[in-house]
């Protein structure tokens, strides 16, 4: 019986680990460096530092109720690593601008933001919105 444990977990492990596509589990270590990812209305680059605070850049036209502007926003934050037993990794931002559909006049408002790890023909990207295939690629 206990041999039959020990081999039912090296196999989950193995098909966990294994996996080439989809959602990957990695360490903070691979994941420090620099991601993009472009939208219809600018390119947002996104820099996780090895020190657990990351860096945010929006270039392009930002949207705002019934008005959009020409603009640069930099957010600053931390983040860090949460594990699921099994699961992907998940990226939680904390101190992610979140008020961008707001009143261009109405006070920024930061949040967390979760990105899943995703590894894709050997390269890690972090998921904003898996269903319409939004990601951050990495840069580097």
């Amino acid at each position: 019986m206990k041999k039959l444990s020990v081999c039912l977990v090296m196999v989950v492990f193995l098909v966990v680990s294994c996996g080439e596509q989809g959602q990957a589990r990695a360490s903070a270590r691979d994941l420090v460096g620099n991601y993009a990812t472009d939208f219809n209305t600018g390119k947002e680059l996104l820099s996780l530092n090895a020190h657990g605070t990351f860096v945010q850049v929006f270039n392009g036209t930002f949207v705002q109720v019934f008005t959009s502007t020409k603009s640069r926003i930099t957010t600053r934050g931390k983040w860090h690593l949460d594990n699921e037993f099994l699961g992907a990794t998940e990226v939680l931002l904390e101190g992610n601008l979140a008020s961008e559909d707001d009143d261009k006049n109405s006070q920024p408002i930061y949040g967390q933001r979760s990105l899943i790890v995703h590894r894709e023909q050997g390269k890690l990207k972090l998921a904003l919105n898996e269903t319409s295939d939004w990601f951050y690629d990495r840069a580097n």
